[in-house]
């Protein structure tokens, strides 16, 4: 045989099991190491109260929103009843396909969207400083001002 692959097979023989012996002795070493690292290492501390998130309820988004545009969304209304009543009157809506809601005059229907007024046969919004007029559907309006409406007629 060749005398170049004699020299490592000889070289295995009487040192192999050294070599495993030491490379077993490395690898428990590396293994006592990480795991004391594990166990040994300080628990998370307390995040500081400066630092700390403070959840409030009360919150009012709205300058914010409209400070990114959010209030010029425009909003899909659809008008079911109005009672005209001047500054008191209420309007039953549906907005953005939401089950119809009762408003009154100046409360917010969106961030940015206000019931301006409710007229007879429609309805006032205010929007980023615009005024809105949007009518009622067409159809006939009672002498009255009340539009009987049916169950099958509310979008749900």
């Amino acid at each position: 045989m060749n005398n170049s692959l004699m020299l490592p097979l000889e070289f295995l023989r009487q040192h192999g099991p050294r070599l495993t012996q030491g490379l077993a002795m490395l690898a428990f070493a590396c293994g006592i190491g990480i795991w004391g690292a594990i166990l040994l290492a300080p628990p998370p501390t307390i995040t500081p109260a400066t630092l700390a998130i403070k959840h409030t309820d009360n919150v009012d988004l709205e300058p914010l929103v409209r400070w990114f545009g959010g209030g010029s969304a425009r909003l899909r209304l659809q008008i079911i009843g109005l009672i005209a009543a001047g500054p008191q009157g209420v309007a039953l809506l549906a907005i953005n396909g939401a089950p119809p809601q009762a408003y009154r005059v100046g409360q917010t229907l969106a961030p940015g969207v206000m019931l301006g007024a409710v007229h007879a046969g429609a309805i006032s919004i205010e929007q980023d400083g615009l005024i809105e007029d949007i009518t009622t559907p067409p159809q006939a309006l009672p002498a009255n001002g009340f539009v009987p409406v049916h169950p099958r007629d509310i979008p749900r």
